[in-house]
């Protein structure tokens, strides 16, 4: 009996074994997936799933280049390039401007163009004198690709357009120049001499900052008169408007020009088609260089106050937060669309950012070290860089929204200690350290997909995948899918965990993959389907998964 029940089992556990190995082959293969190769290929990545990329072509121009790059920036970058330049303009560093695949800097005797990807001088135009002589004991090299204005006169100020500008100084005898340069290769255009009256108290010197808009290039200059001069990007002088005082700062909002002066105390508006002066704003000490944004003008004020005026000439706020600023009156503050990023410099130590929304109220600040002075921030959608010195060293912070430290980057160089002027464009950041040395920082990784699995769901596909970004964040996880040879579609993935708090650093910031999810119903009379997942980061890097191939049995 006791045989007869143990056969009995063994024949039942046989025949089980047997049914479900017939269910899991019939069944599963009638309802599920059955992997096969492929018989696509992914393609490029289509531009509209790119985060903006922009330029940085002028200071103090649009909401663009105000110090404002309106896109994102790497949360730590690494140092891409390190290249030797002359980059002293008056004893202030010059900014690097770049668009295109150029690299555009100045010192006090001229202007160059350098390599975006590896630094190399492209062309270089030596303004002041008649002789190389001078450019072949400094950098950058080779003075073979230099030529020569001889204008006796010094680089001022200078920016980007249609071509690229400088305004000059005087000479000891004549007014200032307007200068265009090809910015491809560096050949004259045309230039423009700046006239000052006839019974002026001194000949008409660059003084300010140039700005380009709306097809016209605006720089003042110097003295009793203080003029402002517009002249179109054809090289045709439009006006010459005065207002007093040495021109400090120039910006432009929607059809006005807006001007300060030292050590006048006034603010003015200005039409930028003809040059009349439509209002003016009168305060108690010296404005800084004014900022446009959102229908209102920012400055500081010679005693470390941040304020606010209207389009109209009225003030709207003003708050005593000890900012401070550079000798040329630009004030140590960057505005991006909704916040105000304000570098107190006076009072106690150790000092900070200020971060205020755009009517005026403190929403946070980051402290610095306490032998520290901040510089003019740079912001973006997402990252604050801050530039500092102490007397030892100058370094970047690299901030979360401008509030939380992500990174920092102390660099090496110490026979000089300056201010570093930082730039940004196509999520790269530029910092020119002192007059001799420019680096560039970048995101030099691609983003990570790990852990792709694939499901059915109620008729619908299920994808899930695991990705993250370790320098940038991710901008978006995308599953581009094709039923039956179709062409290529593209899903957003979703983020299937959600904090309360969006993390430091964004979503997919960092080294741990988190996971992303997307579902597709399966189109009625289906037979095959093929897929990839993508990753790109908030600077545009990617990464793109194999594809994926499987029969659909239902």
């Amino acid at each position: 009996m006791r045989r007869k029940t143990i056969l009995a089992l063994i024949a039942f556990s046989i025949i089980f074994v047997l049914t479900l190995a017939i269910y899991i082959t019939h069944f599963k293969k009638g309802t599920g997936l059955e992997e096969i190769a492929p018989s696509k290929e992914p393609e490029n990545v289509p531009a509209e799933f790119y985060p903006m990329r922009l330029p940085w072509v002028m200071e103090k121009c649009d909401k663009r280049t105000d110090m404002f790059y309106a896109s994102s920036l790497p949360r730590t970058p690494e140092i891409a390039l390190k290249v030797n330049v002359s980059a002293n303009i008056g004893g202030e560093l010059a900014e690097a401007l770049v668009e295109g695949d150029k690299i555009f800097l100045a010192d006090h005797q001229g202007v160059y163009a350098l390599s975006r990807e590896d630094g190399s001088l492209i062309w270089g135009v030596e303004v002041y004198s008649d002789s190389l002589e001078g450019r072949a004991i400094s950098y950058p090299q080779p003075v073979s690709k230099w030529k020569t204005l001889g204008l006796w006169r010094f680089v001022e100020a200078y920016g980007l357009g249609k071509h690229l500008y400088i305004g000059t100084s005087a000479s000891l005898e004549n007014d200032a120049y307007l200068i265009a340069f090809n910015k491809d290769n560096g050949e004259l255009i045309w230039k423009v001499k700046l006239e000052s009256e006839v019974n002026a108290t001194s000949k008409a010197s660059v003084t300010s900052n140039l700005i380009v808009a709306g097809g016209r290039v605006f720089v003042g200059s110097i003295r009793d008169e203080g003029y402002i001069f517009c002249v179109s990007e054809d090289g045709i002088l439009q006006w010459r408007s005065k207002v007093g005082a040495n021109v400090r700062g120039l910006t432009y909002g929607p059809d006005v020009l807006y001007v300060t002066t030292e050590p006048s105390t006034k603010l003015y508006a200005l039409n930028p088609k003809t040059g009349e002066i439509l209002w003016t704003f009168k305060h108690k000490t010296m404005l800084s260089t004014p900022i446009y944004k959102n229908d209102r003008i920012i400055l500081a004020d010679s005693g470390g106050n941040l304020l606010a005026v209207s389009l109209n000439g009225t003030l709207l706020w003003i708050k005593s937060l000890g900012i401070s600023g550079d000798v040329n009156t630009n004030p140590y503050i960057a505005v991006d669309n909704y916040n105000i990023y304000a570098v107190r410099g006076l009072g106690e130590r150790p000092r900070n950012l200020f971060k205020l929304n755009i009517d005026g109220n403190v929403l946070g600040n980051f402290t610095i070290e306490n032998d520290e002075d901040g510089g003019r921030p740079l912001v973006s959608n997402d990252v604050v860089i801050l530039p500092v010195k102490s007397h030892n060293y100058n370094k970047v912070y690299f901030l979360w929204k401008g509030l939380f430290k992500l990174k920092e980057f102390k660099f090496g160089e110490k026979d000089e200690i300056w201010m570093l002027k930082v730039s940004a464009a196509y999520g790269e950041i530029y910092a020119v350290a002192n007059p001799t040395t420019l680096y560039k920082f970048a995101d030099l990784t691609e983003p990570l997909i790990d852990d792709v699995k694939v499901g059915l769901d109620n008729g619908e596909l299920v994808i899930n995948a695991s990705a993250c970004d370790r320098e940038s964040g991710l901008h978006g996880v995308y599953l581009v899918y094709s039923f039956d040879g179709s062409d290529w579609n593209y899903k957003p993935m979703d983020i299937s965990i959600r904090y309360i708090m969006e993390p430091i650093g964004g979503y997919g910031f960092g080294e741990t993959p988190i996971p992303y999810v997307a579902k597709i119903k399966i189109p009625e009379g289906s037979k095959r389907v093929e897929f990839y997942v993508f990753a790109i980061s908030n600077v545009g890097n990617y990464k793109t998964t194999k594809v994926y191939a499987y029969l659909i049995h239902k």
